[in-house]
């Protein structure tokens, strides 16, 4: 099987492996019928130290041995491959068999004692399995095959790739059923590190080696595109085990082509696979991705729910196609922007994962891999599902249980900064849900005043001293690495972010070489391309830019929040000198900057920050470096649109409010006309598209109360808090006042205004929670835009993780 990747959110879906099944027709498994059964036992190769001469009685007994093997008979296998062994105790093909075959006796579940065997046999040949340069004979590519087989059955991609690329240099020579072999599990590896385009350049070669194809036909040198549609293959005759190999190398391309988000060579390469080899799950699966990256979801689902019956058990393929349909169809729903109804069903996948695991006997004391089949070793799929139900969590505004499920997730995806920052959003949301409360002004305006002391003409109104809750100054003495959701712990994510992130990401991508006509081995190196993101797909140069913006923009407004303006500062300067940087991040980079410089007292500095003009628009996606960037965000599929939208979402209102802060300012400098004719712009400016904060009302107050102007001060608050005004009957219509007296009835006029120590203007500040689902998908990094994954995230899997930007007030003392 193999993971669609975000971005933050990704499909899974089955995938033939290479691993999986064999021309010989061997039952589903993953090492026996991969290695050579030692055809040529008689045809004069032998180890050094085997006798010169192989005896009739001897080739018998081999033929016997593989024919036994073919049937599934293990005991009849051994019993001739231990009459060869004792009378060819030296040949180690005869050892390295029996090893493969007691493996297979036990039903790959002794893994642990397979591989002391394996290197038993790796000693008798004189060969060092971890020093690749020590393979120099096509004869003992088998033993390294084996081990490659192996550690990609229990994760380790990588060093498994290594090994195949070393391996690979011997192609040429070697037997075909097993150079079949190494294709297929190569390219599988290069999918799994997330290397589509070197694993084109291979599928390239080996369609010109092993298989008659249309490429090979026409000798054509040009290099196309990926995106290009291949020529109309010409009917070849060729065998079953060929018409197998040459489906399973459809597949490949198939998911390359996703990856690579060439969606139309996909779509030609899937109705090929559909009308040469029927609708099977692999072909659905691969469908559905394909509708879900054009962003055709209904389509999508329709398709995943048209997989025929499954016969094959959980034990006998490692997969469980229950997982991967309950999380495909929740990551479908997520991009639907139904986030609770994905969070549904990636529960049930959940569930369907743990009643997976549960059905597989408990490992054997002292040997972690052994008790159950070996492909079932690493098929536990709980960590991504981990991360793409904190990723629905988080966009369902529920970022306490995120919190909780992305915990679980970075304990095995710790090196991922974008799952940092994801943690750290849900932080952020836990101290402050959004932005448009503080924008409703009719439901804000019974917060204006907060109670009401004496009586009669001493009758006094308490305003407020702070309309949000936006400062977290903790006198705890708890360590702030506990994993908590507060604004210190996601201070220390956030940090963890920066640290994982590069100081410079390359501008270039590699390109797509596919070797010559001649027949060359193509050269491919092992390391992935782009910064580590698991579970979703490496970003790519674009998406790390826009996933620093949204680092530093919510490290500023961490720090503002706990009251380190000289932290917040050095955060928002370098947002702001980010060489691509879109309209939001660069209103929130002035933002912060400017209420740092006031907490810092430099208020002529932060007055530079607030300069409405600076903001030109709210765009949520970096702008492209050039043509080919256009043309990519300009590819198939449809435009794709934030999950989540973020407010202010208007110009206007983003102006208003910087125009308001600049009044801040004004005030706090002692400028009270300057800051009232500038806090009147703000007033007048609200329409239907422009919105304003409540704040703005408790600005005029501080204002009219510093120029003495107490009756101006009573009529606003008549105006925007009547419910402190006596209704004729003499009751007050809301609030904490007491009945007045006969003598208080007409003392309105009298009542005075005051506030608790003495309050200072607010500053309003709006803060950014990006939440990542990519998602984040072709670019499911990207902060500001949530995109299709290519092909292997769709984890619930963030192309970027999503973003939401919140709104924060914070009170200057």
């Amino acid at each position: 099987m193999h993971l669609w990747a975000d971005s933050a959110l990704a499909l899974k879906y089955p995938g033939e492996r290479a691993t999986r099944t064999g021309n010989s027709g061997v039952k589903i498994g993953t090492v026996g019928h991969l290695l050579a059964m030692s055809e040529k036992e008689g045809d004069g190769e032998k180890a050094k130290p085997a006798p010169p001469v192989i005896s009739d009685q001897e080739r018998d007994w081999a033929q016997a041995a593989l024919t036994d093997f073919t049937k599934g008979s293990y005991g009849s296998c051994l019993q001739n491959l231990s009459k060869l062994e004792a009378a060819r105790p030296q040949d180690t093909k005869v050892a390295h068999n029996k090893a493969v075959v007691e493996y297979y006796k036990t039903d790959l579940k002794k893994t642990d004692q397979f591989r002391k065997n394996m290197n038993a046999v790796c000693s008798q040949a004189h060969v060092n399995i971890e020093d690749l340069d020590s393979l120099e004979d096509v004869e003992h590519c088998v033993i390294y095959y084996n081990q490659a087989v192996l550690l990609y059955h229990l994760k380790q991609h990588s060093t498994a790739l290594k090994i195949m690329n070393k391996i690979f240099s011997f192609i040429e020579p070697m037997e075909e059923s097993l150079a079949h072999r190494v294709c297929l599990l190569l390219i599988e590896l290069h999918l799994c590190t997330h290397q589509p385009e070197k694993a084109l350049t291979l599928i390239a070669y080996i369609e010109n080696q092993f298989v008659l194809t249309e490429s090979s036909i026409g000798g054509e040198k040009d290099i196309k595109p990926l995106e290009k549609e291949h020529k109309e293959k010409k009917p070849v005759s060729m065998d079953a085990a060929t018409e197998a190999f040459r489906m399973k190398l459809l597949q490949f391309r198939c998911r390359c082509y996703l990856m690579t988000h060439a969606l139309k060579a996909c779509k030609r390469e899937i109705k090929t696979i559909i009308t040469s080899g029927g609708l099977n799950m692999a072909a659905v699966f691969l469908k559905g991705n394909l509708e879900y990256q054009r962003g055709n979801y209904r389509k999508a689902i329709k398709v995943l729910n048209s997989i025929p019956p499954i016969n094959l058990s959980f034990k006998e393929t490692g997969e469980s196609p229950a997982v991967l349909f309950y999380n495909n169809i929740g990551c479908i729903h997520h991009y639907m922007g139904k986030p609770n109804l994905a969070c549904f069903y990636i529960f049930k996948a959940l569930g369907e994962n743990d009643a997976a695991m549960k059905s597989l006997p408990k490992p054997e004391p002292g040997e972690p891999y052994s008790g159950r089949p070996v492909h079932t070793v690493g098929s536990n799929k709980q960590y991504e599902l981990m991360y793409n139900v904190g990723v629905c969590l988080l966009y369902g505004g529920q970022p306490i249980r995120a919190f909780d499920c992305l915990t679980e997730a970075i304990q095995v995806y710790h090196m991922n900064p974008r799952l940092w920052l994801r943690l750290a959003e849900c932080c952020i949301m836990a101290h402050k849900q959004g932005n448009e409360h503080d924008f409703d002004i009719q439901s804000r305006k019974k917060d204006l005043v907060q109670g009401v002391v004496g009586s009669g003409i001493h009758r006094k109104l308490i305003l407020n001293p702070s309309l949000s809750n936006d400062n977290c100054y903790s006198c705890e003495g708890q360590s702030y690495a506990i994993p908590v959701a507060t604004l210190e712990f996601a201070s220390l994510c956030l940090r963890n972010a920066l640290l994982l992130l590069p100081d410079v990401q390359p501008e270039e991508t590699l390109p797509v070489v596919p070797p010559s006509d001649g027949g060359e081995v193509p050269v491919v190196s092992a390391a992935p391309r782009g910064l580590y993101a698991a579970p979703s797909s490496p970003m790519e140069p674009h998406e790390v830019a826009s996933l620093r913006c949204s680092v530093l923009a919510d490290s500023a407004y961490v720090a503002l929040c706990l009251g380190d303006s000289v932290v917040a500062l050095g955060h928002a300067q370098n947002l702001l000198m980010q060489p691509k940087l879109s309209g939001v991040h660069r209103m929130l980079g002035h933002l912060y900057a400017a209420e740092a410089l006031v907490l810092m007292d430099r208020i002529a500095d932060s007055i530079e920050h607030l300069n409405a003009d600076l903001i030109k628009d709210l765009s949520l996606v970096l702008p492209p470096s050039d043509t080919r960037d256009l043309e990519r965000d300009k590819g198939e599929g449809e435009e794709h649109k934030p999950l989540k939208g973020w407010f202010p979402h208007s110009l206007p209102t983003a102006r208003a409010v910087l125009q308001y802060n600049l009044a801040v300012a004004f005030a706090i400098r002692g400028e009270l006309e300057k800051a009232g004719d500038t806090l009147k712009q703000v007033w007048l400016s609200k329409n239907v598209s422009c919105d304003i904060p409540v704040h703005v009302i408790m600005l005029a107050l501080y204002i009219e109360l510093q120029l003495g102007h107490a009756d101006t001060s009573r009529s606003i608050i008549k105006q925007h808090a009547p419910q402190y005004r006596w209704t004729p009957s003499g009751f007050p219509e809301a609030g904490p006042l007491l009945v007045p007296t006969d003598n208080e009835r007409n003392s309105d006029p009298s009542v005075t205004l005051t506030t608790e120590n003495h309050i200072q203007p607010p500053l309003l500040n709006l803060r950014n929670i990006p939440v990542h689902l990519k998602l984040p998908g072709p670019a499911t990094n990207n902060k500001r835009q949530v995109k299709f994954p290519k092909a292997t995230e769709i984890a619930p899997q963030e192309k970027l993780i999503p973003v939401t930007m919140l709104l924060l007030l914070l009170q200057l003392h």
